[in-house]
């Protein structure tokens, strides 16, 4: 701002001492730098970020530059999102992933932040930070209902989503409900207290982010039906209504263990594009799958496990972080958006599950991106 101010200063001073054309080409001189290009799918993994941006309006004082020029002043901000996958915090207690995670977390001293360390600065440098939260924060320890796994985890576990800088948890998914509506209410108190906001299901969520309107909804989506078109199309016109200027869907979909998406998940994450969202981010099959293009947007079919108490050695550790810079002139979203793509680990070891994601390096980085780049193939 103190930049800004120095410049119109120095434009008043100018008018008076070399005419209007000086002071107005001075102007455009300083309005018109150069922006940064991030490629698709680099194999660098951290976006170079320009600071927010500080935003100034041409006063009354300065209006004749305006009239005679034509000169209107640029509001361009951007919005950096950083998407993750399946978040189990704790697990089951009848299997190894349970007890392994609250093992770290005792040996941790009871510090909630060791889960997410090595990938906490990613999600901070971010302007919205989503991940999928499967199973209830509850204190509930008997279930009513009999599942082969039923994820739940201490209330104050909320806490490793606030210390790893998440902004949004999706609770659409075939977990949220494992310890009933009580434990789903649970679940979103202990949210509220660690201020870490839910979409998913019948909640729809509205975030302001550098002045622009952010909308996120999600369902559990098993097959393309009328009934979920018409949820679809009825969350994204809510959401389209109560001002949302970028709209982001999270699906819970496909088939474990499975690299390529089902038909119907096409099928669904396209219309979903059709009918008014800006991406499409999945997750459910705890493996990687393809990324693909639609009409200038983006459907991210699955973004793997990523901190996940559900298994202690899984046999697939490959995940990633999906990024995407949103960019609005005046209000209004441009179709150059640019996406990166950061390969990571859902554990800092290899021979168990740690649950401290952690980024790829080198060849194994290269790896992934590779992996990402054959799932994607076909959808082209």
């Amino acid at each position: 701002m103190k930049f800004l101010k120095a410049m119109f200063i120095s434009m008043f001073i100018t008018l008076f001492i070399g005419g209007v054309a000086v002071a107005t080409g001075f102007y455009r001189g300083v309005i018109e730098i150069g922006k940064d290009v991030i490629p698709i799918f680099a194999e660098h993994r951290e976006f170079v970020r320009k600071s927010r941006p500080e935003l100034d309006y041409i006063t009354d004082e300065y209006k004749i530059y305006e009239e005679q020029e034509e000169l209107t002043c640029p509001y361009t901000v951007t919005i950096l999102l950083s998407a993750a996958g399946d978040v189990v915090l704790g697990g089951d207690n009848r299997w190894a992933g349970y007890l392994r995670f609250m093992q770290e977390f005792r040996e941790s001293g009871n510090d909630h932040s060791i889960f997410f360390k090595n990938v906490a600065h990613i999600f901070y440098e971010s302007d919205l930070s989503v991940v999928n939260l499967e199973g209830a924060l509850t204190d509930i320890e008997i279930a009513p209902q009999d599942k082969e796994f039923l994820f739940r985890a201490p209330p104050h576990f909320a806490k490793i989503l606030s210390a790893g800088n998440i902004d949004a948890v999706s609770l659409a998914n075939n977990h949220t409900r494992d310890f009933g509506m009580r434990g789903y209410e649970d679940t979103k108190d202990a949210l509220r207290y660690v201020g870490v906001e839910y979409f998913g299901n019948d909640s729809l969520l509205i975030r302001e982010i550098n002045g622009i309107k952010v909308g996120l909804f999600g369902y559990s989506i098993w097959a393309d039906t009328a009934d979920n078109r018409r949820r679809i199309t009825s969350a994204v016109e809510r959401l389209r209504n109560d001002g949302a200027q970028l709209i982001i869907a999270f699906f819970h979909w496909g088939v474990e263990r499975e690299n390529f998406p089902e038909q119907y998940q096409i099928s669904t994450g396209r219309f979903t594009l059709n009918v008014g969202a800006d991406l499409v981010l999945g997750s459910h099959p705890h493996t990687i799958q393809g990324i693909e293009e639609h009409n200038g947007r983006y459907i991210v079919y699955s973004l793997a496990d990523f901190c996940f108490g559900g298994n202690a050695n899984p046999p697939d550790q490959d995940a990633f972080i999906f990024q995407q810079k949103f960019t609005f002139y005046r209000g209004e979203l441009l179709p150059d958006n640019e996406i990166n793509i950061i390969p990571v680990f859902m554990s800092s070891v290899r021979n168990r599950n740690d649950f401290r994601p952690t980024v790829a390096e080198d060849e194994d980085a290269k790896r992934i991106l590779a992996r990402i780049e054959e799932y994607s193939e076909p959808l082209r």
